[in-house]
């Protein structure tokens, strides 16, 4: 074992939440009673019903002789923050939810694994095995005589097949061999939850990493904050986005979810059905509509957190928040130079005015009154009226840049001229979106034209009619760029 294997380890031990649930004090009740409540099926729960269960489940152990004295909303807490349990806003209602995390569905699983009644060593196994090896050697051969053979072998397998089934002489699983299968095939799908929270976990992360680098890019190109303004969805295009994205297309697919559902109503007819537990049937039974259920929130979240990150960088508020960073990276810098010179508890001759939130007594507290959400008018229901795309389209270019049509006034401009400068773009045809189009022409200089010294000064009308100017650095458009040598050839 390598030393670089141990600190691995060691760092997952102290870092990683799974580890962390399976060497609690109380692990097995917590395990117990989050895996009781955060059953199959149940992926978050309203947390004044959590609470409430739990508080009947911790006084029934109590009474059991087991020395757990908080209440369970002190529990949760102390869970939320290790990393057991994630609190989220629930937008249909006013009250938080709480649902497992990623690492409490690893532990959850791993003990499942301890207690579970089959061999994991089994026919049905092996078989799951051994077809997607071959898959996978016939889908990645390059070769084209031997991916022929493979095809062709597997053409007389299935010749061979239809033949024994017509004679009537075909083999038939038995009860024991296909109930194994059963619960093989119903241990994988409890993989799936822990699946779906790591993939809103990757996805989260990938979110508050791209805001990250919009805040820490400061250079020229502005690779990420470009892609943004482009319209580029960062999130889907990532390799969890898609991935993800490939198995909710499948789910949703009319096709495929009628043949699941034909597949699984035609398993639980068949007689060795009758050996699966209840529970077991009924997770057959709701298999496909869990999946569907779970993957809609997390192409929900992931819808949301899209959305989210390109109002962050059309509202500007990116902007604010350099200018909040430089402030704390200015302090944090003076305070290190500070720091030799002068010790925390020295006395200093400042008076700092004190900012904050004010503190009010409880008398000064206003109660909400849900009635004042209410609607006493009558709801007015209007007649459909029919669709205009140009008021569609205007609707469309007040939140996006038209990038089509800023390639195609460079093209026309290129095609004129023979060469052109942002300047020269907005002098043969006028900003029809204002500021937005001059970013959406400085975003395409740099990366469809070359850096010229010094700068040049470009002018557009804003919505109320003035006029605006301002200094950019010099850019020259590439006449032989296929962004624009495409368009030219077509107009």
């Amino acid at each position: 074992m390598s030393t670089a294997d141990l600190y691995r380890l060691t760092r997952l031990r102290d870092q990683h939440a799974a580890w962390t649930l399976l060497r609690a004090d109380h692990a097995p009740a917590i395990l117990g009673m989050l895996g009781r409540h955060f059953d199959r099926g149940t992926r978050r729960l309203p947390a004044p019903e959590l609470f409430a269960r739990l508080d009947a489940d911790l006084q029934d152990l109590r009474d059991q002789g087991f020395d757990l004295p908080r209440t369970a909303q002190a529990y949760c807490a102390d869970w939320v923050r290790a990393g057991f349990l994630l609190r989220r806003a629930d937008s249909g209602s006013r009250e938080e939810t709480l649902e497992p995390t990623e690492a409490t569905f690893a532990a959850l699983n791993f003990v499942a694994g301890l207690t579970a009644g089959t061999s994991s060593v089994t026919e049905s196994r092996l078989t799951t095995l051994s077809s997607q090896l071959q898959a996978l050697a016939r889908d990645s051969d390059p070769r084209t005589q031997t991916r022929l053979a493979a095809l062709r072998a597997e053409r007389d397998a299935l010749d061979r097949q239809i033949e024994a089934v017509e004679s009537g002489d075909f083999p038939v699983l038995d009860g024991v061999r296909a109930v194994e299968r059963s619960v093989e095939i119903l241990a994988l799908a409890e993989e799936v939850p822990g699946d779906f929270a790591r993939v809103r976990a990757e996805l989260e992360g990938l979110n508050r990493e791209l805001r990250a680098r919009i805040l820490d890019d400061d250079g020229n190109r502005g690779d990420t904050l470009g892609e943004v303004f482009r319209g580029v969805d960062l999130i889907g295009s990532s390799d969890a986005g898609r991935s993800f994205t490939g198995f909710y297309d499948m789910i949703i697919d009319p096709e495929r979810s009628s043949q699941l559902d034909e597949w699984i109503e035609a398993v639980l007819s068949r007689p060795f059905a009758q050996s699966l537990s209840p529970e077991q049937r009924h997770r057959f039974r709701s298999l496909l509509t869990e999946m569907e259920e779970a993957g809609s929130e997390v192409h929900a979240t992931m819808t949301s957190l899209s959305r989210s990150l390109r109002h962050f960088v059309q509202s500007r508020h990116y902007e604010e928040h350099r200018r909040l960073q430089r402030l704390l990276r200015s302090a944090q810098q003076h305070a290190v130079q500070a720091a030799p010179h002068r010790k925390p508890y020295d006395l200093l001759d400042l008076e700092l005015v004190r900012i904050g939130m004010s503190i009010d007594s409880v008398a000064a507290l206003q109660l909400h009154n849900p009635a004042d959400d209410l609607v006493a008018e009558p709801v007015v229901s209007r007649p459909a009226g029919a669709l205009d795309l140009a008021d569609l389209r205007r609707i469309v270019r007040e939140s996006e840049i038209d990038m089509d049509e800023l390639f195609d006034n460079v093209a026309a401009t290129l095609r004129t001229h023979g060469s052109a400068t942002i300047g020269d773009v907005l002098r043969e045809y006028p900003a029809t979106q204002g500021l937005a189009t001059a970013v959406g022409l400085l975003v395409l200089a740099v990366e469809h034209g070359s850096r010229m010294p010094g700068t040049e000064e470009i002018r557009w009308s804003s919505p109320s009619g003035s006029e605006r100017v301002a200094t950019v650095r010099r850019h020259l458009f590439d006449p032989t760029d296929p962004a624009f040598a495409d368009r030219r050839r077509d107009t």
